[in-house]
């Protein structure tokens, strides 16, 4: 336990000399971008209802000539409504070099389209099942990095630093991504068809491998149901016009193809988020609609501001000793054992008095207790 202290305490050290000379937040590289990368393949329906195995691809924006050997890793998903759009939208494409420019490892993905459920059947079901199988796609896709870094690492990613973002559709897959993320969420009109697309995982590739993310970028996207944020979930940075008709900003309908379903806008999720005291921002375009965007210069300074906290551990969890966003017994343990090891982090002084001892453990106990 005193080497996961150690290790610890090395890797905040590391990322405070790593986030020197404006990584992650200033343009600093040329770009290397490695084109058609498959990541998995899984069933979908051609827009007359056929069914046919879709490959799926990605292209991996690198820095050009970088050092680094545990760069964060950020997805983009591309907007169309489910019926259209590819990982070569220029917004896409343009939010990937910006990153990579940065620093991030950054990937734009091909997702699993749905004409035939949203243009012949429109109704929340469908609605549903269109999102289901792009949350599949991204968590394959983050399947497909951690695997790799296991067995070969190509990319040189570090896999606790991994987020996942995008625009309109590709944002509303992000997001649900990270919040429908229990069982008992599942709308009941999926359960019968649950095991059969995959659960919450799905069968896209890559089985065996965390799917999970660390952070949210979200350009005018929603979330299924606001109650699915609970406490210390998932940051997310939101950028959103308040005239938009086709993803609500607040809490209204989605009526494109004659859905008429209701869904939480981005304004909805920054209150829940605030509510909660979880990590978030929004930018609002003021009478602005449903693509506010230009070039994505400004998108990519305010979302990159807001996850400079989460890559360069400046904005710590007070009690979340192991920097996994949780606080629970395996943060208890490592207090004990600092203690033991006389050795001190800022995230266990609990009571801010400079000092770790056992009156930290019994304020982190007693949170504990009481969340």
């Amino acid at each position: 336990m005193k080497k996961i202290i150690l290790l610890t305490f090395i890797s905040i050290c590391f990322l405070q000399e790593e986030c020197e000379n404006g990584r992650y937040i200033t343009e600093n590289f040329n770009v290397d971008i490695q084109y058609e990368v498959q990541y998995g393949e899984n069933i979908n329906q051609s827009i007359l209802g056929s069914e046919y195995y879709e490959s799926l691809y990605m292209d991996i924006y690198t820095p050009e000539n970088d050092t680094f050997n545990e760069r964060p890793l950020i997805f983009f998903l591309f907007g169309g409504s489910f019926i259209g759009g590819s990982k070569s939208s220029p917004d896409i494409v343009a939010l990937c070099t910006n990153y990579a420019k940065m620093g991030y490892v950054a990937v734009a993905i091909d997702y699993r389209l749905s004409q035939h459920l949203l243009l012949f059947n429109p109704n929340e079901e469908s609605a549903y099942k269109a999102a289901m199988k792009a949350i599949h796609d991204l968590k394959a896709a983050i399947r497909y990095f951690k695997m790799n870094d296991e067995l070969y690492d190509d990319y040189k990613i570090d896999i606790d630093r991994v987020y996942a973002g995008g625009y309109s559709a590709g944002a509303i897959a992000a997001i649900n991504a990270a919040y429908l993320n229990e069982y008992d969420e599942i709308p009941v009109f999926l359960y019968d068809d649950y095991d059969d697309f995959g659960g919450l995982e799905g069968f896209s590739g890559n089985q065996g491998y965390d799917s999970s993310f660390h952070g949210i970028v979200n350009l005018s996207g929603a979330v299924g149901n606001r109650d699915w944020i609970v406490e210390d979930d998932i940051p997310i940075v939101s950028m959103h016009g308040d005239q938009d008709d086709v993803v609500p900003y607040d809490d209204d309908l989605v009526t494109l193809f004659g859905l008429n379903m209701l869904v939480d806008g981005s304004f909805i999720i920054h209150e829940r988020m605030l509510e909660l005291d979880n990590y978030t921002a929004l930018h609002t375009y003021e009478n602005q609609g449903h693509s506010p965007y230009n070039n994505m210069n400004f998108e990519t300074e305010f979302s990159s501001s807001f996850l400079y906290e989460l890559v360069c551990n400046s904005n710590f969890m007070l009690g979340d000793l192991n920097q996994d966003y949780i606080i629970n017994i395996s943060d208890v343990v490592l207090l004990i054992n600092l203690i033991l090891s006389n050795n001190y982090m800022e995230s266990g002084d609990m009571n801010n008095d400079e000092n770790v001892n056992v009156q930290d453990v019994i304020i982190l106990v007693q949170s504990i207790l009481n969340s």
